[in-house]
């Protein structure tokens, strides 16, 4: 979980790196965030693995830079779930306490599925790390369930997708974006 964690992080970093200041107020696929909410959620995610662990009440100082900003809070998380204990660890989530081992999952999935949002919205290609991609949607299709999904909910409703498009594409597709 430690490396598919790693791998999303640098896999949403990547994207980053191409999105240019002008594309800032772009819509994304998920409907009512721009680029820059979409960068801000992932980070800000990022940020309260610690303080979902009990190990800070807020966030440490960030960079201003976005890109460096991101860099800190990945590796910031990063350390979290790789601490002695930390896949065991209970998380106060807003949904209820969970282990690190499903935390993590959650942030896997967050990480690349918004790094597909940013690739979309900023005209990159959506065909992100295809080994994670697969094994994130095989675990998605394994987890999901209907209460996460609909109006005011995590997800939307599947959306059709060609299987022949790349994985990211169809983990997309699954978790409610369109992806023609």
């Amino acid at each position: 979980m430690l490396v598919a964690h790693q791998r999303a992080q640098d896999t949403f970093s990547g994207v980053l790196a191409s999105v240019q200041p002008y594309q800032f107020n772009a819509p994304t696929p998920c409907r009512e965030w721009t680029v820059r909410d979409v960068i801000e959620h992932v980070i800000g995610g990022n940020e309260r693995v610690a303080i979902r662990a009990g190990l800070c009440s807020e966030p440490a100082a960030r960079p201003q830079d976005l890109i460096e900003a991101h860099q800190a809070t990945a590796a910031a998380a990063q350390a979290v779930f790789a601490a002695p204990g930390g896949m065991t660890a209970m998380f106060e989530l807003p949904i209820g306490p969970m282990p690190g081992s499903a935390f993590i999952r959650m942030r896997i999935t967050d990480a690349l599925v918004h790094a597909w949002d940013l690739a979309k919205a900023t005209g990159q290609s959506t065909d992100l790390d295809p080994e994670l991609a697969a094994q994130v949607l095989a675990a998605s299709r394994q987890h999901m369930t209907a209460a996460l999904r609909g109006t005011g909910k995590f997800f939307g409703e599947p959306q059709p997708c060609d299987p022949a498009r790349p994985p990211a594409d169809q983990l997309a597709a699954f978790l409610g974006r369109p992806v023609s």
